[in-house]
């Protein structure tokens, strides 16, 4: 039988990645740079091809330079979508399958989440039936809030400005999970959420010939009679099952039973005197129960309640919650009253921990981003006098000498000390020991002396004859376009043996063009 991939592996094998960095015995992994010259088509880069040969054996044939990636480089990213007027924006479901889009364009129905202008980030919690979101969200408290075009919203977090500058991208938002009190709104959120909550319910069918009646009292008789106003139906018992929730006034926010209810004089009985007894500016609602079951426990603080808040022509249109309840993870809700029927509507119930308890896995941030800053020539190990076209990631390298690499930086071209020049030679050109045979992509050539006749060339593309020689002390080189010669005094391999790390990502770029004052932000994006 086929299965899937839950959302929680994808997130197990992210968060494992992320873990590694900071482990007691961390995994080592670099960022590495390479090919200086020119694709077939600089334009359209090749796609890598992930055969033996190119990653295991080519990549390494390419490397100019790498950098280790600290764990303040990565984080766990979501796809991003920003707020835009006039959308329709899912609303968070339980229950949807959906809910983490593969698309990275934001279309009507799609997303669920949003970022604003301010590097806010909100969960949709009800989307006004599927209506167009048109006011901005702005708040940054642990309540869910309701704008003004009848969205509610959860705010999730904000994005920093330093992971704003290190880890939004146009494509994905960073997101991160706090495990201690940073002093930050999201740290709030977090503590405050509540789990297995019912914060919606979504009415799936309006019904029809539902009654309801809306106004202040006209009498108050004591905490268990009222006289409704006169807009009140005058049948009797055409109330009862219904359920009157005080909106506004004295005793606000309270909700009973309607148990009798005498037409003529318009007098309600409720089953339970009210806490705080109404008077005749308390406003109230009487509109058809709403009961909702599950398994939440048998403590009444942990029982969510809910009213009609909204009943047009006979529908039952819009349902709110009054209590949000604890612990559900099932639920459903019956709308009863002694008249109308074939209203439905369908609790949505928190993920665990509560909204805001877990941004990475609420926003299903189950990919990393790598983000390693190369900042001039690094140490002297990055050159700055030619580009570039494959960014990477190696794990786990070893040093020629056999140990781990474990330096921040790592010059990874063959290196040639080189006297008798006669001037300098030319970037990306073919380099070839007389003796030897041996071939070698020059990226650079730096010289140590005024008259240019002593220097250090670094070369790329190292290939022998066939017969697995390497660069000779005393040979002759020659540049195949430049032809300039010189003499070798010292050759070193690259640092990193060849072969040794493992290859888990590699990408061909457009030329990326390097001088001594440049900042790069290399992005690496690792999906699961």
């Amino acid at each position: 039988m086929p299965g899937i991939i839950t959302k929680k592996f994808r997130l197990h094998n992210a968060d494992q990645l992320l873990e590694s960095f900071s482990e007691a015995a961390p995994t080592r992994y670099y960022v590495y740079i390479g090919r200086p010259t020119s694709f077939t088509s600089e334009a359209s880069p090749p796609t890598p091809s992930d055969s033996v040969q190119s990653t295991e054996f080519d990549v390494y044939r390419d490397m100019i330079a790498m950098k280790r990636v600290q764990t303040s480089d990565v984080s766990h990213i979501a796809l991003r979508y920003d707020w835009t007027t006039g959308t329709v924006y899912k609303q968070y479901d339980d229950t949807d399958a959906s809910l983490f889009p593969t698309s990275t364009t934001a279309t009507s129905n799609t997303t669920f989440y949003v970022l604003t202008s301010d590097n806010y980030v909100y969960k949709c919690i009800d989307n006004n039936r599927n209506g167009q979101s048109t006011v901005k969200p702005t708040h940054t408290g642990t309540s869910i809030v309701t704008t003004a075009d009848n969205y509610r919203w959860k705010f999730m977090y904000s994005i920093s400005t330093a992971d704003r500058d290190k880890f939004l991208i146009t494509s994905h938002i960073p997101v991160k999970t706090l495990t201690a009190n940073d002093g930050s709104a999201q740290y709030s959120v977090q503590q405050a959420a509540s789990n297995g909550a019912i914060d919606h319910i979504s009415v799936t069918a309006n019904g029809s010939g539902y009654l309801s009646t809306s106004n202040t009292f006209s009498t108050v008789t004591n905490a268990t009679t009222m006289i409704l106003n006169t807009n009140a139906r005058s049948e009797d018992a055409i109330y009862v099952k219904s359920t009157i929730y005080l909106s506004a006034g004295l005793g606000a926010g309270q909700l009973r039973r309607v148990t009798r209810y005498v037409g003529s004089t318009r007098t309600i009985t409720v089953n339970g005197a009210f806490t705080t007894t109404p008077n005749t500016s308390t406003t109230y609602i009487v509109a058809p129960n709403v009961i909702i079951q599950g398994d939440s426990g048998s403590t009444t603080t942990n029982r969510a309640t809910a009213y009609v808040s909204n009943s047009v022509s006979g529908q039952v249109r819009k349902i709110t919650i009054i209590s949000r309840g604890l612990n559900y993870a099932t639920a459903n809700v019956t709308i009863s009253a002694n008249s109308g029927s074939g209203a439905t509507a369908t609790p949505i119930i928190s993920p665990p921990g509560g909204h805001g308890s877990d941004p990475v896995s609420e926003l299903g941030a189950s990919n990393l981003l790598l983000n390693v800053r190369l900042t001039g020539i690094e140490s002297n190990t990055f050159p700055s006098n030619n580009d570039f076209r494959i960014v990477g990631l190696l794990r786990d390298p070893k040093l020629r000498v056999g140990s781990a690499a474990n330096a921040s930086v790592i010059d990874q071209c063959t290196r040639l000390s080189v006297f008798g020049a006669t001037k300098d030679f030319t970037a990306d050109e073919i380099i070839t020991g007389g003796t030897s045979g041996v071939k070698g992509r020059l990226v650079y050539f730096a010289n140590t002396n005024a008259s240019h006749t002593k220097g250090l060339m670094r070369l790329a593309r190292v290939t022998t004859t066939g017969t697995g020689g390497f660069f000779q002390s005393g040979e002759v080189v020659t540049g195949a376009t430049s032809g300039k010669v010189a003499t070798i005094n010292v050759a070193s391999r690259p640092a990193v043996r060849e072969y040794t790390g493992d290859v888990i990502y590699t990408e061909n770029r457009t030329a990326i063009t390097r001088s001594q004052y440049q900042v790069e932000d290399i992005k690496l994006v690792v999906k699961f």
